[in-house]
């Protein structure tokens, strides 16, 4: 068993005091930088590690952390996980306000983030956002505030957020693309949705599908219709490209996009002959699966992405992120009708 390093270990090592080496730690502003950079740099190679239990239990201090999401479906199983993993890490003081959005509002979000940053409650926060840039000064302004901002589920890579945790969107399109492609007879139509969202992981997602089916020139790509991204919205998009395009197949970039579809496929009776992947899972969609209507749905474990965002705030801000990547990416799971049970929400 290897031995546990101590701050008398480090304090020996460097020629400073306990009480030095625990400033340093734990408030490095009240040390020079120089001796900061020292004794961080002793602290790594020897292998120090903050015990966060410890450290919660001796200055009590409660961590508040604010979950920012749209208001929908796919959002209730992220909350699952938060809420689980808030039961998990009482014993740190961890408290998470979850604070929503109509739908994919980049204005709504914005006005959240700035207001926090104005009137700074939080330790940490982790955001869905719901646009690829705008909402870049805004988190800019929280880190440069010392409070830390991750994202999940969709991302802002070109932005100074410092960790991002869910969906692979390149994974995600081609690999439905390889669906189609694999399934369908050459030539088919495949009729494309996507949502007026401006998130990163849709467009990503819906960029990707079309490259792969593109680059394989095998089956026959319409433009994208748009819809907003509601179920409705999805609902009558559909019906009107199944009424006057009458295509092999239909492809949307969205959960909501996906019941709104499956819905329209499966009132004018075309189940089973118009061939449709889907995105993510809940009790619905796993009837379309077992009804056929739905081949399969390709599912990111949201309940995952909550529990490992608020793990991962709690480490941001105890300071033991250190030698980990930027970004998780979960595994995009095939989900059939034969395997729907094992992925349904509990």
């Amino acid at each position: 068993m290897s031995k546990r390093i101590r701050l008398q270990d480090i304090a020996k090592e460097t020629g400073t005091s306990v009480s030095t080496v625990h400033r340093a730690l734990k408030n490095p502003e009240k040390v020079s930088e120089q001796q900061y950079t020292r004794i961080r740099e002793v602290a790594d190679e020897l292998g120090y590690e903050v015990n966060l239990i410890a450290s919660s239990l001796s200055s009590k201090k409660t961590l508040r952390f604010a979950m920012l999401c749209p208001h929908n479906t796919f959002y209730e199983q992220v909350i699952s996980g938060v809420r689980a993993a808030e039961q998990e890490l009482q014993v740190y003081g961890v408290t998470v306000d979850l604070i929503h959005s109509k739908e994919y509002s980049y204005s709504e979000q914005t006005e959240q983030l700035n207001e926090i940053a104005e009137n700074p409650a939080y330790d940490g926060i982790a955001i869905a956002p719901a646009h690829t840039q705008l909402l870049n000064p805004s988190i800019d302004r929280l880190i440069e505030n010392g409070i830390p901002v991750i994202t999940f589920d969709n991302d802002i890579p070109h932005s100074s957020r410092k960790f991002y945790v869910g969906q692979n969107p390149k994974i995600a399109g081609e690999t439905a693309a390889f669906l189609y492609d694999y399934i369908l007879p050459p030539e088919s139509t495949v009729a494309v949705m996507g949502s007026y969202v401006d998130a990163f992981g849709l467009n990503e997602r819906l960029r990707c599908f079309k490259e792969y089916l593109i680059g394989t020139g095998k089956l026959a790509v319409t433009n994208n219709f748009q819809y907003f991204d509601s179920v409705d919205g999805a609902y009558e998009m559909c019906s009107q490209i199944l009424l006057n395009i009458k295509p092999a197949a239909i492809f949307s970039n969205s959960m909501l996009g996906t019941i709104g579809s499956a819905r329209a496929i499966k009132d004018m009776e075309q189940a089973g002959k118009v061939f449709i992947v889907g995105f993510d899972i809940n009790d619905e969609i796993v009837s379309f699966l077992e009804e056929g209507v739905l081949f399969a749905s390709l599912n990111h474990a949201p309940f995952m992405q909550g529990s490992i965002a608020v793990k991962t705030l709690l480490r941001l801000t105890k300071g033991t992120f250190k030698d980990l990547s930027d970004c998780v990416y979960l595994n995009t799971n095939v989900v059939f009708k034969t395997n729907a049970k094992d992925f349904v929400p509990q």
